[in-house]
């Protein structure tokens, strides 16, 4: 059943997707803003150069190998410092009514930590996606390394226990 939209007295037609506002034609993806104005959804065509939602990686992050050039492996545990260290405030968009807040790093903070993106007044949620996966690879190492040496302490533990029994 079609969803109503604002337009056509409000049901797209059946080639389209109702997409906020607007109907979106074949080949078009409904995208969701994510940037720093909320707003509606709205049609986007996708190109070669961006095939997705310029948005927030929605609906989708394009990230397929094929599509890759000079891919390097990180140091997940220096990314993690850098996570520690990022300054992290709530904070609203200019645009925002009073009751709205936010909470994330500035723009220039990040990229100051992590040097990823073209920009400084903003970041790729991909990016965001990215140093987030391996803050929690660099604390899963991190817990598995203490679940170790926890096991070696209590393994100890219990041969000390059962040393200082027999010397009674």
């Amino acid at each position: 059943m079609p969803t109503p939209c604002s337009i056509d007295a409000g049901v797209c037609g059946s080639a389209e997707t109702c997409c906020g506002r607007s109907c979106c034609g074949a080949g078009q993806l409904c995208c969701d803003p994510q940037g720093s104005v909320s707003g509606a959804p709205v049609c986007f065509t996708p190109t070669a150069e961006q095939p997705t939602c310029a948005q927030g990686c929605a609906p989708l992050c394009v990230s397929d190998r094929a599509l890759k050039t000079d891919v390097r492996p990180v140091d997940e545990q220096q990314v993690l410092e850098r996570v520690a260290a990022l300054p992290l405030t709530t904070w609203r968009y200019t645009s925002d009514p009073g009751e709205v807040r936010h909470l994330g790093p500035m723009a220039q903070d990040f990229r100051a930590a992590f040097g990823l993106g073209n920009t400084d007044t903003g970041y790729h949620a991909i990016d965001a996606h990215g140093v987030s996966l391996a803050s929690i690879k660099a604390l899963y190492e991190l817990v598995q390394q203490q679940d170790e040496r926890l096991r070696r302490l209590e393994v100890e533990n219990e041969r000390l226990r059962a040393a200082a029994s027999t010397c009674r």
